[in-house]
Parts: C-alpha cells; sequence; structure tokens
C-alpha cells in the first residue's frame, strides 16, 4: 500500500533526518484514537470468544465474531452442550459433537471394537475430520487399531506370548512365520501359537476346552470371527462385536436360514422387565393385573418388531438401565417406539 512504513523504517527515517512519506487513508484512520474507542466498543458489545481446551491441555481463545457464521451455535448431540459450529465436528448424519465427546468416541472405540468404526445414525465418521484435533498418542492408537479392526477377524494374528498379545498381522498373503518385534517372537501363521520348526502345528487344549463348554451350554460360534457368544436375552438374531449378523441357533448369516426368529420364554422375559422399569419395581404386586396387561402388549409388540433395524427414540425420564452396554442410567433412557429396546445416548448413537 503506497505510503505504509513499518516502526523500524520510521525510526530509521527519523534517525537519518529525512521526511517521512505522507501517511496512508489506513493509517491515519487506525491511528485516529476515535476510531480505536469505537472499534473496542464495537467489540465489546458484538464479538465474542470461544475458549476451549485443546488435547495437549493448552488453552485455545477463538474469537467469533457477530453476525458471521461462525458464531453460529448447534447442540452436541451427545452430552447436549451448546457448542459453536466451527470448533464442533459434523457427522455425516449432519448432528454435531462437541471436541470432548468426538475424542471420548474415539477413545472407546480403540477398547470396544463394535464402536468401531467410529459413526453416529449407522454413518461413519471421515476420520479426516477428527484426527486433527486429536493427541499424538490418542492418534497413533487410534491408526493402531485401525489396522487391527480392519483386519478381518479369522485373517488377524496376535503374539501369544501372555504378557505381550500385540496385533502382528493378517495371514493374508503371509506363509510360515510372523516375527514380534515387541518382544522377540517368531509366531506360526497356520496355527497362531509359537513357532515349531520341523513340527506339526500342536493342538490348542485352551480353545478346545473352550469349544467343549460352548458346546455344553449351547452358546454359538460367529461365523465372522470365530469367537464364543451367549445369548441372554432377546431374539435369535444375533449381532458380533466384528458386525457379522447371523442366527443364533445355527449359527447362518442372518436370514439364509429357515429356524424360528425368537424364543417365546425370552420375549416374555424381555416384557417383563422392560415393564417393571416402566412402572416401577413394585407395580407387579401393587398393581398385578395392570402389570401382566402391560407384559402382554410388550410381548405382541415385540413378536412384530423383535428384529427391529429403524430405531425411532423417545427419551423416558427415570432410572434404567441400557440393554446394550448395561450400564445403569439414573436420569432417563431412550426408549425405541418400534421394539422399545432401552438404551443410552451412546449406545443409540454410535453402536446400534
Amino acid at each position: 500500500m503506497a505510503g505504509y512504513m513499518d516502526a523500524d523504517s520510521a525510526a530509521l527515517v527519523a534517525e537519518l533526518g529525512e521526511e517521512p512519506p505522507e501517511q496512508s487513508e489506513w493509517q491515519r484512520l487506525v491511528e485516529n484514537p476515535a476510531f480505536a474507542i469505537s472499534m473496542r466498543t464495537r467489540a465489546g458489545a458484538t464479538a465474542r470468544a470461544h475458549v476451549h481446551e485443546s488435547e495437549s491441555g493448552a488453552m485455545v481463545v477463538s474469537p467469533v465474531g457477530a453476525g458471521s457464521s461462525q458464531g453460529l451455535r448447534s447442540a452436541c448431540i451427545i452430552c447436549g452442550d451448546r457448542i459453536y459450529i466451527r470448533v464442533s465436528i459434523r457427522a455425516p448424519c449432519q448432528h454435531y459433537y462437541c471436541y470432548d465427546c468426538i475424542r471420548d468416541l474415539i477413545r472407546a472405540c480403540t477398547t470396544d471394537e463394535s464402536l468401531y468404526p467410529p459413526r453416529c445414525c449407522n454413518q461413519p465418521f471421515d476420520e479426516r475430520a477428527f484426527l486433527p484435533i486429536l493427541s499424538l498418542q490418542l492418534r497413533t492408537t487410534f491408526q493402531s487399531k485401525s489396522r487391527e479392526f480392519s483386519t478381518l477377524a479369522l485373517h488377524r494374528v496376535y503374539c501369544p506370548s501372555p504378557t505381550c498379545s500385540v496385533f502382528l498381522g493378517s495371514i493374508e498373503n503371509t506363509h510360515g512365520h510372523i516375527y514380534c518385534s515387541a518382544c522377540h517372537t517368531l509366531v506360526c501363521t497356520r496355527c497362531k501359537q509359537r513357532a515349531h520348526p520341523d513340527a506339526r502345528c500342536p493342538e490348542d487344549t485352551a480353545t478346545l476346552a473352550v469349544r467343549e463348554l460352548a458346546a455344553e451350554r449351547q452358546w454359538q460360534t460367529c461365523p465372522g470371527c470365530r469367537d464364543v457368544i451367549e445369548l441372554n436375552t432377546g431374539c435369535f438374531h444375533m449381532t458380533c462385536r466384528c458386525r457379522t449378523q447371523f442366527c443364533y441357533l445355527c449359527a447362518e448369516l442372518w436370514k439364509n436360514c429357515g429356524c424360528p426368529q425368537w424364543d417365546e420364554d425370552r420375549l416374555v422375559e424381555v416384557a417383563h422387565r422392560r415393564v417393571a422399569d416402566e412402572m416401577g419395581q413394585q407395580a407387579q404386586a401393587v398393581r398385578p393385573f395392570a402389570f401382566m396387561r402391560h407384559v402382554e402388549q410388550r410381548v405382541a409388540q415385540l413378536r412384530d418388531n423383535h428384529d427391529c433395524d429403524d430405531h425411532r427414540w423417545q427419551r423416558r425420564n427415570g432410572g434404567s438401565m441400557c440393554e446394550e452396554c448395561n450400564d445403569y442410567l439414573p436420569e432417563f433412557i431412550l426408549v425405541c417406539r418400534n421394539c422399545q429396546l432401552q438404551a443410552c445416548v451412546r449406545c443409540s448413537r454410535n453402536r446400534l
């Protein structure tokens, strides 16, 4: 800009005894005391600053101008806090997450595979949206777990050393052995146990014992990852933590068999528990006929909607247990209008 001179240049001109150039219009404006006072007044009246803590612990101040898109706010879908959109993460389903809640979700999905990939309303996040706000440690852990959880469960190889157990990779395109650099163990990719040169793969006695117990207790094996699964309540539609959906009776992929889809006794058990949560634990003793009438209604609803895949949530105040993670919620629970499933906010958004 013509006529502009910084402080150092002005000092040099004065030292040499030369005449400084004429001030520009902008310089005259910003050096006018009245202009400075008016700007401070305007800033105090219309501007706001969003202060938040970065993952490293440093306080970050982000000024937000009034009347601009940066000043728009929304509610975090998990905690309900009002947040500035410019310092939030928007999910593909258009819900907004505060930084704390998205970090909590990423931490949780690194230890609970049923939450991976991180998603909202069954739509996965683009990791490029949240990676920049993660600490180096959390980002490294997430990327490591992403490689693990993105590998087909049947193909995963872990170090067999009990004090190590790190993920080593996939058996695909790998023949013979995999070396664990963490504890210097050589692992056989066929049996996934310690390498045994010039010898046949030994029987895994621990796995055989679990299989025998599963057969005795009538537990089922997931066809996707071979994990053993027990059905406590509900219908025979199972969703494993590896996201494989299958029939609990025959282990076929879901809707590929002719097995019955529910057990009547299990439906009654679920209905009984939900009505007790809704009416109170003493309702059966105080109002037995009304209680059983509600149970019969719930059973009828479950017969029609036991395999609900279109959850529509409504809030119900009062303490209750999430049927997915078993956490107890003292203040409120979300209830599906279709199947009456009870879930916490985290499970309703990020797990189901």
